[in-house]
């Protein structure tokens, strides 16, 4: 019979590095694809939110014959997701909008002040006009960081920046 020697029990120290590497390769990668998919998950419920809240202006113009003043213009609403406001679309109190043409007060998903607005809002605002449209854009968390926007007149797009009002 042949004898066992000690040292042909077991893995050596080589192999086992390799399988830690192995698994730290792929937690690298795990944990990579899980924030990009947080971040999607984030611009999903913008759009959906931005969505509810363009039926929301639809509404309030059907019953007002005009759009919401925004609150950097002496208005009520919306300035939408100030920076260190806590993210609110509009705000809970002096809300043009909620709760009658929407349920629930809107708020962005993540709203850091570091990181900038997520919504903005604008109407046209002269006399002859008054607040008959509107753009309305989000932030999307992506590179390279795109503008979402949307006007009243049914145009939308992406760009660099959220556009104002022609």
């Amino acid at each position: 019979m042949s004898e066992i020697k000690k040292y042909d029990k077991g893995f050596t120290l080589i192999e086992l590095l390799v399988v830690i590497a192995i698994i730290g390769i792929l937690a690298t990668i795990g944990i990579a694809s899980l924030v990009g998919a947080r971040e999607k998950a984030r611009d999903a419920t913008r759009l959906s939110d931005f969505s509810i809240l363009l039926s929301a202006l639809e509404l309030y113009k059907d019953t007002y014959k005009g759009y919401p003043m925004p609150v950097t213009s002496g208005g009520d609403g919306p300035d939408i997701s100030t920076q260190g406001g806590g993210g609110t679309i509009f705000s809970d109190s002096n809300n043009p909008v909620y709760p009658l043409f929407i349920n629930k007060a809107l708020q962005d998903p993540i709203n850091i002040q570091a990181r900038g607005l997520y919504y903005q809002y604008d109407t046209n605002e002269t006399t002859a006009v008054n607040h008959r449209n509107y753009v309305i854009c989000f932030q999307e968390e992506g590179e390279p960081k795109l503008w979402f926007f949307y006007y009243s007149t049914g145009v939308s797009g992406e760009g660099a920046n959220c556009p104002s009002l022609p």
